[in-house]
C-alpha cells in the first residue's frame, strides 16, 4: 500500500509528575519506569507525541536531568514531539481568562528555555473545553488543540462519524477558528486494557480493524497517562501491587504495527497537513456548555466542589488572583505560584502529605451584624400574619418572603421590568403532574447527607428580624438545623437585592450542599443563560431540551455538571426578561447549576449554586464557606 494511502496512527502520552496520588519522593521512580521507555520507543523509530506541563518538565529535570537532555536530542532529530500544556495542569473552564492566558505563556517560555522550542499544538488539560477557552489558545498563537472526540460527538447529534477520520476545525466563542486533533477516550481505554493484559495483541489489532472505517486518514491510538504502565499511581484499591513488562507489551505492539503497510506512525504535527478547509464545528451547547474527558463522573464538579477541600482551594486562588491584579509589579514567579495552586491534581486524589504541605489558610467566618432599622417613607413593610408573609415594596422592587419556609422568596419583581414578578415560588399543584407535585421555592438551602441518608433544608417556620446595613434595609432570620446553625439575610439597595447564607459550623459535611435556588415564574418557554467559561467574553445559551446538571450520575457521584462562571456572574431568564446574579468567588467559589424540565406544555426552569458535591475523590473534612450573591434585573442580550 502506498504511504499516502496508509492510515496515520498517532499517540500523545500525558506525562504528569503532579499526579494527585503520587508522592514527590517517587518522582525518580516514575521517570525511570514510565518516561525512559517512551524515549526508547522514539529512539527505535516509533513517532510519539509527549505532552507535559512546564512544572512536570521542571520536576523531571530535578530528579533526572539526563532524561531532559535525551528528550531534547530526540526532538531535534524529529523522532518525537512535544505537545504543549501550559505551566500547570489547570481546568480552563473553571478558571478566569487571565490565569489561563498566563498559564499558557509561562509554559511556552519554559519549553523555549529548556528545550529550545515552542509547540504550536496544545493538549487541553483533562480535555475540559469551552468555546471561550478556545479563544485563549488562539490568542496565544496555537495552531491546533487536542480535544477528546467521544463526548462532543455524543452531545452533537448533527455530527457525522466521519469527522473523526481527520483533523477538523472548531469555532470559538468569538467566532474564530482553530484546528483540532482528536483524542479518543474509548480508543485509549482499549489500549490500556491491552497493555494491562486484559486483551491479547490479536484482540487489539482486531479492534483497530473494526474501528478504522474505509476512508479513515488518521486515528488516535493513545492520548492519556504515561504513569499507568509498569507503575500504579495508587488511586484505587483495585490497582495491582506489582506489575512488570507492560512497556514491553507496548513496544511489541507498536513494532508489529510499524511492520504493517496499511499503518504508519506519525507525530501529531504531521496531522496538520491532512487538514482540509471545511465548516468549523460548534463544540458545545446549552446542555453541555463544557466538554470533559471520558465518562460522566469526570465533570467540572470533580475539580470545583469535591476532593479534600476544593471549595476552599478555589476560593483562595480567586483571592490570590485579586491581589495580583491590583499589584503593579507582579512577576512571573507570583503568577506561576497561582497557576500551580490552581492545579487540578490538588483537587482529586491528593495524598495527606501533599495536602498538609499546602498549609491552607481558612478565611474567618463571622456572622453578620446589623444596626437597628429606622423606618423610612420609601420602604413599605406589610406583614400578613395569617399567611406569615412579609411584603416589602420600595420604588425599585417588590419582595415577598415566606415566614413558614425560612424566608424563601414568594415573589421578586423590579421596577424596570414593570413590577412583573420574575422569580419566586411555584406552589404545590401548579404543575398537573404527580412527579412535580411539590413546591418549587426560591432562595433556600438543601443538603443531602450521604452518611446520614437524609435531607436538611431551611424551609422551616422562622421569625424575621429587621436591621440596617450601609443605610439599606436588611431582613434576616436564624435557624438551628441538624447540620448546624444558619443565618439567612436580605439587603435591599435600589434595584439590587443582596442575599446570603452564613453557617455556624464551617466544617464541610459529606453531602451535596445546594442553596440560592432561583425559580422562574414564567413557565411558558425554556430558559436561556449567559456566563463566562474560562474565556474573555460571556457565552450565551438557549436551552432547547430537558437538562439537569444536579442529577446524580451514580450512587457516589452526586451531580452531572456545573458552570465555571469564571467572573462570578451569570444571567438567567426566559423570553426577554431575566435576572443577573453576581457574587465574589474570592469569598466563596460556588458553582451554579441549571435544570429545565418540560411538564405537559409548561417548563420548570431553575438555577442554584453548589458548595459541595460527591464523587470518588471526596474526603472527609474540608470547609463550608458563607455565600452571598446579588440579584438585579436584566434583559436577554439583543444580539442573540
Amino acid at each position: 500500500m502506498p504511504k499516502d494511502q496508509s492510515i496515520a496512527l498517532y499517540t500523545i502520552f500525558h506525562l504528569n509528575l503532579a499526579f494527585s496520588s503520587i508522592e514527590n519522593e517517587r518522582h525518580g521512580e516514575v521517570v525511570k519506569l514510565c518516561y525512559w521507555p517512551l524515549l526508547e520507543l522514539a529512539q527505535d523509530g516509533i513517532a510519539l507525541g509527549l505532552e507535559m506541563t512546564a512544572s512536570t518538565l521542571e520536576a523531571i529535570k530535578a530528579v533526572d536531568p539526563e532524561w531532559v537532555n535525551a528528550f531534547k536530542s530526540l526532538l531535534l532529530l524529529g523522532k518525537c514531539e512535544l505537545v504543549a500544556s501550559g505551566d500547570s495542569q489547570i481546568i480552563g473552564p473553571l478558571i478566569p481568562a487571565k490565569v489561563n492566558q498566563v498559564n499558557l505563556k509561562l509554559g511556552q517560555d519554559y519549553y523555549q528555555h529548556e528545550l529550545g522550542i515552542k509547540p504550536n499544538i496544545a493538549y487541553l488539560n483533562e480535555q475540559a473545553v469551552s468555546a471561550g477557552l478556545l479563544d485563549i489558545y488562539i490568542d496565544e498563537g496555537f495552531e491546533a488543540v487536542v480535544v477528546e472526540w467521544d463526548n462532543p460527538f455524543s452531545h452533537n447529534p448533527d455530527w457525522h462519524p466521519q469527522l473523526l477520520e481527520r483533523p477538523q476545525s472548531l469555532v470559538s466563542a468569538s467566532g474564530r477558528k482553530i484546528k483540532v486533533i482528536w483524542n479518543h477516550a474509548i480508543a485509549f481505554q482499549k489500549f490500556q486494557r491491552y497493555v494491562h493484559g486484559e486483551l491479547t495483541q490479536g484482540d487489539y489489532l482486531n479492534y483497530l480493524l473494526k474501528v478504522l472505517k474505509p476512508g479513515t486518514i488518521a486515528f488516535p491510538v493513545y492520548g492519556s497517562d504515561a504513569e499507568v504502565f509498569d507503575f500504579r499511581p495508587g488511586r484505587y484499591l483495585t490497582e495491582a501491587n506489582e506489575i512488570t513488562g507492560e512497556w514491553l507489551r507496548v513496544k511489541t505492539l507498536f513494532n508489529a504495527i510499524k511492520e504493517m503497510k496499511k499503518y504508519r506512525w506519525v507525530c501529531p504535527s504531521s496531522l496538520l497537513s491532512l487538514w482540509q478547509p471545511s465548516k468549523p464545528l460548534k463544540l458545545t451547547n446549552a446542555h453541555h456548555p463544557v466538554s470533559v474527558k471520558k465518562q460522566a463522573k469526570y465533570n467540572l464538579c470533580r475539580w470545583g466542589l469535591s476532593g479534600r477541600n476544593d471549595l476552599l482551594l478555589n476560593t483562595l486562588c480567586y483571592k490570590h488572583l485579586a491581589s495580583l491584579q491590583i499589584k503593579p509589579n507582579a512577576d512571573d514567579n507570583e503568577w506561576r505560584n497561582l497557576c500551580r495552586l490552581w492545579a487540578s491534581d490538588l483537587r482529586t486524589h491528593l495524598t495527606n502529605n501533599r495536602y498538609n504541605a499546602l498549609k491552607l489558610t481558612t478565611p474567618s467566618s463571622k456572622s453578620p451584624t446589623f444596626a437597628p432599622w429606622i423606618p423610612r417613607a420609601d420602604v413599605i413593610l406589610d406583614y400578613d400574619a395569617e399567611r406569615r408573609r412579609l411584603h416589602i415594596r420600595t420604588p425599585y422592587l417588590y419582595l415577598s418572603l415566606n415566614g413558614n419556609r425560612g424566608l424563601a422568596i414568594d415573589t421578586l419583581a423590579f421596577s424596570s421590568q414593570g413590577f412583573e414578578p420574575i422569580i419566586g415560588t411555584l406552589s404545590h399543584g401548579y404543575f398537573d403532574h404527580i412527579s412535580y407535585g411539590a413546591d418549587f421555592y426560591s432562595n433556600h438551602l438543601l443538603l443531602e447527607r450521604f452518611r446520614d441518608r437524609d435531607r436538611v433544608a431551611d424551609l422551616n417556620r422562622v421569625e424575621y428580624q429587621l436591621g440596617e446595613l450601609d443605610g439599606c434595609l436588611v431582613i434576616f432570620c436564624k435557624q438551628s438545623l441538624n447540620s448546624g446553625g444558619l443565618i439567612k439575610w436580605y439587603k435591599l439597595d435600589n434595584e439590587s437585592l443582596y442575599t446570603g447564607f452564613c453557617f455556624e459550623d464551617s466544617h464541610r459535611p459529606e453531602a451535596s450542599v445546594r442553596l440560592g435556588f432561583m425559580t422562574l415564574l414564567d413557565c411558558e418557554q425554556r430558559a436561556w443563560y449567559q456566563t463566562r467559561l474560562g474565556g474573555h467574553q460571556d457565552e450565551f445559551f438557549q436551552i432547547t431540551d430537558d437538562m439537569d446538571q444536579g442529577a446524580a450520575v451514580s450512587s457516589i457521584v452526586s451531580s452531572s455538571s456545573a458552570l465555571g462562571a469564571t467572573n462570578g456572574t451569570i444571567s438567567f431568564g426566559s423570553k426577554t426578561r431575566g435576572i443577573h446574579i453576581s457574587w465574589n468567588p474570592a469569598n466563596c467559589a460556588a458553582l451554579p447549576m441549571f435544570s429545565s424540565k418540560k411538564i405537559n406544555n409548561q417548563y420548570l426552569n431553575r438555577l442554584w449554586f453548589s458548595l459541595a458535591e460527591a464523587d470518588e475523590t471526596l474526603k472527609s473534612g474540608g470547609h463550608l464557606l458563607n455565600f452571598a450573591l446579588c440579584i438585579t434585573p436584566t434583559m436577554r442580550p439583543c444580539h442573540v
